[in-house]
């Protein structure tokens, strides 16, 4: 059998943020051998060059002789021709960059994502990897996405592609452990405090399973899972593995019921990708390339689906209500509708160009770009609609996904666009596969004024008072309100203002934190207001006119609706509908 390929992982100096990793080069590997480290991780699709994190490289031979190692493009080192094997090659690392895609290390933990830490072996990728992780200290614990191997400290992943897709976690942490279906869950939480409540997560985690596993049928496609969770000031997001995730949360999530609620649906849509994404995979990712850009035109898919189940399974697993439904169903279409870029950017292109637009903003993004997660959901949602319209007692967009799941998971082709397609017409009809195929490759939102009644749901829109438009985002604090992002072919942008700049008074007058509607709601629609702005040096003083409000919808049971929509309505949120 071919050498495996081993590393040894040396925590000694996590206090300063520092990882050792000795990556050994087999003998039949080590001739002109190059390893590579990842320039990306798998679910976070942008370049993030891990080769920054670097301290020091070096490689020795079996007797410790140092062998020469040169630069092979940007992220790769390359053995000499005649290198004696075996190699071993050592990276010290820094880690201090603490989000669900990049290692932090320090005295109370040791988060490290593969793609950022293991270089791998050309050559080598299907062969065994095998990863010495000793606790340090010695009374702390490794939490490992990978099954223990024969030998102490030891984890083995089946090849490069799952090593990569295998966090670590290391400390004195609190954990608990679950089933689901039977099969063995844990949760460790590594946040500092927090006061965690585990038995909550439990409960939470094992209804949204037992949901996610009644979408899909059959068993369970893991025979364990683990939940890495840290917790931090701010921040938030989750990266799916093969058989677990690692979470981000603000440390007082257990405190805030709506910060809860988020973290509920990232519980929902990471679990989600057990199913799609890890096993029902798009045709580009079946075999990624770690080295460069992996493109994907599928993502609408893939995020966009599952974005629009993690709202709709807490739901039908009963940790949420119809009314927090809604609430964020609505509160999803207000935040795509208002960016004028889901009117330039189809969701084919958001797609494909997540490496350049998704993850890389800027002051401008609202007007360029739309986001598959939110846009796609939409799209999601709008196709379950018209499914269910035609077959008030059917399955809607489930019926479409296990179909998916059941002819595509786990190929080695994955599937394609065409399949997709394909799926909804077999359920829908060649019309809705083509409306699907538009609403895709064209820009534009999806049509929900009225399909919503399929349901019971009206939409409406929010009383209170009427604040004029400026047309602009805002950041707010203490020192005061910036302009995030003006958006395109809005009030502040016909007067010239720009994102970046900052709000200094409206006809003279300041505006603190908190009280720029405020100091809108003063005037009326069509109004000419004098805005004063800091632009770097400069202080310029621009005249807007203010728009119509934009109001905010709201999406509600109807008065009038009929039993028939009510069971529509049962069979797709899992709860009986409210009354109005």
């Amino acid at each position: 059998m071919a050498e495996p390929i081993r590393y040894r992982v040396d925590l000694a100096d996590r206090v300063h943020h520092l990882v050792r990793v000795t990556v050994v080069v087999p003998q039949d590997l080590a001739r002109g051998g190059r390893v590579v480290l990842s320039v990306w991780t798998p679910g976070s699709y942008v370049v993030r060059d891990y080769v920054h994190h670097v301290q020091t490289i070096a490689a020795h031979d079996a007797d410790g002789d140092a062998v020469p190692l040169g630069r092979d493009g940007g992220t790769a080192w390359r053995l000499p021709e005649e290198a004696p094997g075996p190699v071993e090659v050592t990276l010290e690392l820094y880690a201090n960059d603490l989000t669900v895609r990049t290692n932090h290390v320090d005295d109370h933990h040791a988060l490290l994502i593969p793609a950022a830490t293991f270089p791998y072996v050309e050559g080598g990728e299907d062969r065994p990897h095998e990863v010495h992780l000793p606790p340090f200290p010695a009374d702390h614990t490794v939490y490992s996405l990978l099954p223990a191997g024969p030998a102490p400290d030891t984890y083995v992943a089946e090849h490069r592609d799952h090593l990569i897709d295998s966090a670590f976690e290391v400390g004195d942490l609190p954990t608990l452990d679950f089933e689901v279906a039977g099969v063995p869950h844990r949760f460790v939480w590594a946040g500092h405090g927090g006061a965690p409540d585990l038995d909550r997560v439990a409960n939470d985690a094992t209804a949204i399973g037992e949901a996610c596993l009644a979408l899909f049928g059959g068993d369970l496609p893991t025979d364990h899972y683990t939940y890495l969770t840290v917790g931090w000031d701010t921040g938030g997001g989750g990266l799916e593995h093969r058989d677990g995730t690692v979470l981000q949360m603000p440390i007082h999530v257990f405190q805030d019921e709506d910060l809860y609620a988020r973290f509920q649906t990232l519980l929902a849509h990471e679990y989600l990708h057990l199913w799609n994404v890890k096993r029902l995979v798009p045709a580009a990712l079946v075999r990624p390339a770690y080295d460069r850009p992996t493109r994907s035109e599928s993502l609408w898919v893939a995020e966009g689906w599952t974005a629009y189940y993690d709202e709709l399974l807490p739901t039908r697993a009963g940790v949420w209500t119809t009314t927090r439904l809604l609430d964020t169903l609505a509160s999803t279409w207000q935040r795509v509708s208002e960016n004028p870029g889901a009117h330039r950017q189809s969701l084919r292109q958001a797609s494909y160009e997540a490496w350049i637009k998704h993850y890389v903003h800027d002051e401008n993004s609202p007007n360029v770009m739309t986001d598959y997660y939110g846009h796609g959901s939409l799209v999601a949602f709008e196709l379950d609609l018209r499914l269910r319209a035609a077959d008030p007692t059917g399955d809607g967009l489930d019926a479409v996904f296990t179909s998916l799941w059941q002819r595509h998971a786990r190929t080695e082709d994955g599937y394609t666009e065409d399949d997709v397609l394909e799926a909804i017409a077999a359920h829908g009809g060649d019309e809705l596969a083509a409306l699907v195929e538009t609403r895709v490759a064209v820009p534009g939102l999806p049509e929900l004024d009225e399909v919503v009644r399929t349901v019971g749901l009206v939409w409406g829109e929010k009383g209170g008072p009427a604040t004029p438009s400026l047309g602009v985002r805002v950041e707010e604090s203490d020192a005061g309100v910036t302009f995030a992002s003006v958006l395109r072919d809005g009030p502040a942008w016909r007067a010239g203002v720009t994102g970046g700049d900052r709000l200094v008074a409206i006809d003279g007058r300041t505006v603190a934190r908190g009280l720029l509607d405020v100091t809108l709601r003063a005037h009326d629609p069509g109004d000419t207001v004098e805005v004063a702005v800091a632009r770097g040096p400069r202080l310029l003083h621009l005249p807007v006119t203010l728009g119509e409000p934009v109001p905010t919808r709201t999406l509600r049971p109807a008065d009038d609706a009929t039993d028939v929509q009510r069971g529509a309505f049962a069979r797709w949120a899992g709860q009986p509908l409210p009354e109005s």
